[in-house]
């Protein structure tokens, strides 16, 4: 097991250090999960076709909403998933330069492979915490979450 200098130890001790790298080695660890399963898809890809299993047919706007993802981001990731036949932006009838997003059979066939893999990743990540020890973490996140939603200018 890999062990942390003990000046970095104190930097960690700090909240807004331990959630960028949690969110660090979070990619690290799914970006290999993903490649050691041959998938083209990479995780935050995934992301946009797991909320689109959950609601079709997004506007590309919501999707960057929903997913945290800057628009320049969400539209590089949707080029790149409907190069790759997982997606298809079709015309919102009313406004032609606006495009709704739809997955493809290809996307609904391998979500169910993906979202193992996922859950299997997410498990290593939770191993040896509890359900107490779980809502405390994330009701502790959401009170920071909330203490910052009035702050951020989400739209720079």
């Amino acid at each position: 097991m890999k062990t942390i200098k003990p000046d970095v130890q104190n930097y960690r001790k700090l909240p807004g250090a331990m959630l960028v790298a949690a969110g660090v080695y979070t990619r690290i660890y799914s970006r290999q999960c993903f490649k050691n399963h041959n998938f083209d898809i990479t995780p935050e890809q995934f992301v946009v076709i797991e909320v689109l299993m959950h609601h079709d047919g997004l506007y590309q706007r919501q999707l960057s909403e929903i997913t945290l993802k800057d628009r320049p981001n969400i539209t590089r990731i949707i080029n790149i998933l409907e190069k790759n036949g997982y997606v298809e932006r079709i015309s919102d009838t009313n406004k032609r330069k606006v495009f709704k997003i739809f997955l493809t059979q290809k996307a609904k066939d391998i979500f169910a492979k993906l979202s193992s893999v996922t859950e299997q990743y997410r498990s290593v990540m939770t191993q040896g915490i509890n359900q107490e020890e779980m809502n405390v973490c994330l009701n502790v996140l959401n009170k920071v979450l909330n203490n910052l939603l009035d702050k951020v200018d989400m739209s720079l």
